[in-house]
């Protein structure tokens, strides 16, 4: 793979923001740059992250995995003045925090976490929604965000580069460059007394961005339905959409 562009982009106040181009695809062609990055929430983004999304990146359309909690919390920041397309595609599956934290005392590592979650009809039915969000290249240059850009964000792309034909060793190999932003995460909670508190129910794993839970999550789901392309049509995918995302995002 060769690096035309940067994959990571620092910003004063986004963590994790990736571009997801570069990557070997289907029929020898490639994941296009700067048309797709994946990104930790923007509400506290400067005025300079602000310009650089705009003005360095030209950037059309977000979509927003956070809950409606998360959202009606934190706000989504600049990104309301910048006449910006915004989509609010929830990824979530507990009906509260104490669902999730009795699922993460089940679960050993982040990918079987992800498999519980996805085998739940509604998330399947919204990763479907996000995607078809992103087979329009009229909402390109596109960045899909979560919290941290890991979990949430991490399962998106992971499902996305599957099914246009980027092999499973580049896809685990995006999803650990989270690794790094986790643990300068981890270093400014600790500084944090309160936020600290509200993080200490979730175990160890919950903040790595292990090889190992990737590879389990996409072989596992490749086992039970065939493919991830499988996956998407069980949820409901039109048969078009693979194609679409190909013609959207390969160059």
């Amino acid at each position: 793979m060769t690096d035309s562009y940067p994959r990571h982009l620092n910003f004063d106040n986004i963590i994790n923001f990736r571009d997801i181009g570069g990557y070997p695809a289907r029929d020898g062609r490639t994941v296009a740059w700067r048309r797709l990055f994946r990104s930790g929430e923007f509400h506290r983004m400067t005025e300079n992250d602000f310009d650089r999304l705009t003005v360095e990146i030209s950037l059309t359309s977000v979509i927003d995995l956070r809950s409606n909690v998360e959202v009606e919390k934190h706000g989504t920041g600049l990104l309301s003045e910048a006449g910006i397309k915004y989509h609010n595609v929830s990824f979530m599956v507990g009906a509260n925090r104490e669902d999730d934290e009795r699922l993460f005392k089940e679960c050993t590592n982040m990918g079987e976490f992800y498999l519980y979650i996805v085998r739940h009809q509604v998330f399947g039915n919204r990763i479907v929604a996000a995607l078809e969000l992103i087979a329009e290249s009229a909402n390109h240059p596109l960045v899909f965000h979560c919290a941290i850009g890991k979990d949430r964000t991490g399962i998106l792309a992971a499902v996305l580069l599957s099914v246009i034909g980027v092999v499973d060793a580049d896809i685990i190999e995006d999803y650990s460059l989270s690794g790094p932003y986790m643990e300068d995460l981890l270093r400014q909670i600790a500084c944090d007394p309160e936020a600290s508190k509200a993080v200490a129910p979730l175990p160890d794993y919950f903040w790595k961005a292990d090889p190992e839970s990737m590879e389990l999550f996409l072989s596992e789901l490749c086992r039970e339905y065939g493919s991830i392309t499988g996956y998407l049509y069980a949820q409901g995918a039109e048969k078009s959409l693979v194609q679409r995302l190909e013609d959207a995002l390969l160059d």
